[in-house]
């Protein structure tokens, strides 16, 4: 028995490894079919590379599958090359052999080599991708009693439009842009992009509304059955938030006509305020089902340096100087600050701060979500270069 755990070669090698993933959601009698899912999104995602797909190949068939979803992330107003993991999944008859575990370390080594700086993916099953150094990354989301809604009244000035692609596109891009432009864990899209997704992850275009003043979208709502998946609006802190509040209002009231009881959106700084706003009471929860691994601690923290050095230069902690030495489990890189300029080094003797933390630990520091009671009190330096912050990853961008 001969196996191999590399990229497919050919279309037919492609088709076994897609299948492959269908397997996992018990979709294995019917066979192979281009119009799955799994299917769809190889042919339709702008980024896909026939290289980010993995598999166990078992005397000359694919056995098990992982897909990297490349995807540029932003850390701030940064922009990082993040492979968002996928697709996962073992044939029926290689299952509980050991394969799954050993493409996943064969993908984390792939990453790493093909220089990605980060890696996410969305599982139940954390203990699996733990043994691959992904980490559990908790996000907090709100809940919506549908039961208890207050009495909402509608702002005349605002009028509420189904999204028409061809008419509204090119805005919705702009607010998209203007909205998420350093907001830490939300996707740089391209108009291929967005015009391809609904093409493998649809969208109702039923619960997917634009909210206009004087004939100018101001802000949009992605909806789905229960969940608000995303939401844009202009910068105006007035009359655009008011947009935003009504769109809210209405994808409420909608689910509220179809009996639904509850909905469920990710605890964002925006979507607290139309809430309070509106009089609405929620409440929040923890998931844990965002895991993490960072591929290239080098890489990600060269990225981010021209952001720290902005950030330093806005300070009163200007003038600071020394080493700051972040370690984790499975590396160690330090920041050399030196007038108002910083580079990455490796390991240094003797740093001037030296963070012994764990991997997660370091993402919720360079996310700006670290406990502020930690390290960030003890030495200031470290508030300045990572400020609190809030990851947001959309949900319309899972893969």
């Amino acid at each position: 028995m001969q196996i191999d755990y590399r990229a497919p070669q050919n279309i037919e090698e492609l088709n076994d490894s897609i299948y492959c993933s269908m397997c996992a959601f018990n979709w294995s009698e019917g066979g192979f079919s281009e119009d799955h899912f799994f299917s769809r999104i190889v042919k339709f995602d702008p980024w896909y590379d026939l290289n980010n797909t993995r598999a166990c190949f078992v005397d000359g068939r694919v056995a098990s599958v992982v897909v990297i979803f490349e995807r540029p992330m932003r850390i701030g107003n940064s922009v990082v090359r993040m492979g968002g993991l996928g697709s996962v999944g073992t044939h029926p008859d290689h299952r509980k052999k050991g394969y799954s575990s050993q493409v996943l370390l064969d993908t984390a080594n792939h990453l790493a080599t093909s220089c990605f700086d980060l890696s996410l993916l969305f599982t139940g099953i954390n203990d699996h991708y733990a043994k691959a150094g992904w980490v559990t990354y908790p996000v907090t989301f709100r809940s919506i009693n549908l039961s208890n809604l207050p009495k909402l009244e509608t702002a005349a000035e605002v009028l509420v439009e189904k999204y028409d692609v061809e008419t509204d596109l090119p805005e919705v891009i702009l607010i998209y842009d203007q909205f998420n432009q350093s907001r830490t864990g939300t996707t740089v899209r391209d108009q291929t992009y967005w015009r391809n997704q609904p093409k493998w992850r649809g969208q109702d275009p039923d619960l997917f509304w634009v909210a206009r003043q004087e004939g100018k979208i101001v802000a949009y709502l992605k909806g789905g059955n229960k969940d608000i998946l995303e939401v844009g609006c202009r910068s105006n802190p007035v009359n655009d938030r008011l947009a935003l509040n009504q769109l809210v209002r209405h994808f409420l009231q909608n689910r509220i006509a179809t009996g639904q009881e509850t909905i469920r959106v990710e605890d964002y700084t925006e979507i607290q305020q139309a809430l309070d706003q509106l009089g609405i009471a929620s409440s929040t929860d923890e998931q844990r089902y965002f895991m993490f691994r960072i591929t290239n601690f080098r890489s990600l923290l060269v990225k981010l340096v021209p952001m720290l050095e902005n950030r330093l230069r806005s300070s009163d902690l200007i003038g600071w100087q020394g080493q700051i030495r972040l370690q984790y489990e499975l590396e160690a890189q330090t920041l050399t600050i030196s007038d108002g300029k910083i580079e990455v080094d490796p390991e240094t003797d003797a740093p001037t701060i030296d963070l012994k933390l764990s991997q997660l630990q370091v993402l919720q520091l360079i996310f700006g979500e670290l406990d502020a009671s930690s390290v960030l009190i003890k030495y200031p330096i470290l508030s300045i270069l990572f400020p609190p912050d809030q990851l947001l990853y959309w949900p319309t961008d899972n893969f």
